[in-house]
């Protein structure tokens, strides 16, 4: 009984580990060298150029932080581009070429590798294994099948294991 009963709890330990988001047991994944010091007022300074560094002049650029569009706004001659009021966060700066994720630090409390403006390389192919979805409940969503089957399958498989072994004691 006692080996059955731990049998049964591992199972639902098992259970409850496929269930929970990856975001309850590993930290967030850290955006590497996308640093970027903000200016006095929350100012946001960057620059949208194409792949051989020329600049993109009148290049929409939008700003999301999570999936709120916070501002938009359109480069300079230069492909300069600067937006008022943002605080430090997580964003998206998105131009019709494409996405790149920054983050952003109040001003003053930037870590020392920060730079101190964003640089857009339109057009960068950047190819990422990601679901373009919002995360595992889209996903989940998404795919309504897979999904019941995989719970059904981590209920069932240790339940017909423990039932397996209960039936070996009893014989």
């Amino acid at each position: 009984m006692k080996r059955n009963s731990l049998g049964t709890m591992a199972a639902a330990v098992a259970c409850m580990g496929m269930l929970l988001p990856p975001t309850a047991y590993g930290a967030a994944p850290a955006v590497v060298g996308n640093d970027v010091a903000l200016r006095q007022g929350g100012m946001l300074v960057g620059q949208v150029v194409d792949q051989q560094g020329v600049a993109k002049a009148n290049s929409a650029v939008l700003i999301l932080y999570g999936e709120q569009e916070v501002v938009r706004t359109t480069t300079d001659a230069n492909g300069v581009f600067a937006v008022k009021g943002l605080r430090g966060g997580q964003y998206q700066l998105m131009t019709q070429d494409g996405v790149r994720v920054y983050r952003l630090w109040a001003p003053e409390t930037a870590p020392p590798s920060a730079r101190q403006a964003a640089l857009i390389v339109a057009g960068d192919n950047v190819v990422r294994g990601n679901y373009p979805g919002h995360g595992w409940v889209d996903w989940m969503k998404a795919h309504p099948y897979i999904t019941a089957g995989t719970i059904a399958a981590a209920i069932a498989i240790p339940v017909a294991i423990a039932a397996s072994d209960d039936d070996d004691e009893g014989s």
